[in-house]
């Protein structure tokens, strides 16, 4: 917990250091979101406040908000791809040595597939990616503030 909240002071003094911030934002407040995930929980407690940071919470079940989450949702569609390709290879229970020679269980051995298919398309995490996350979750977020009708999952 304390890791989260050394994070989230790291970047607010990016924010407040970056050249951009200081040219456009210089009196606006630094907004740093959270998600619900568990290890966000004690961050709000243990960060240091500063009088122009403000520590967002989003709601749970709010992934349309979370750029992050489209972008794993990617991430995760790729992977699964990998592997249904691979599945006779995770299918595959002859149990033969590895390239060192070790007999692996065959958990072990679906776990060097699973990370082989994450490995192989971490690629796809681009910042092309992540800026057309953000501006759909810009879209959500606006839509919330204006209290419209929103269609999730299309």
């Amino acid at each position: 917990m304390a890791n989260n909240a050394a994070f989230v002071e790291d970047i607010y003094k990016a924010v407040e250091a970056s050249g951009t911030f200081q040219r456009y934002f210089q009196d606006k407040n630094v907004v740093i979101v959270l998600d619900n995930a568990p290890a966000h929980r004690q961050t709000e407690e243990r960060v240091t406040e500063y009088p122009d940071m403000e520590l967002l919470r989003l709601g749970p079940y709010s992934p349309m908000c979370n750029p992050i989450e489209g972008c794993f949702s990617v991430l995760k569609s790729r992977i699964k791809r990998d592997l249904a390709l691979d599945r006779h290879e995770i299918c595959d229970r002859s149990r033969e040595p590895d390239s060192n020679g070790e007999i692996l269980s065959i958990s072990e051995c679906q776990m060097c597939i699973l990370e082989r298919a994450a490995t192989s398309n971490t690629s796809v995490m681009t910042p092309a990616l992540v800026a057309s996350m953000e501006l759909h979750c810009r879209d959500f977020v606006t839509k919330a503030a204006n209290n419209e009708d929103m269609v999730y999952g299309m």
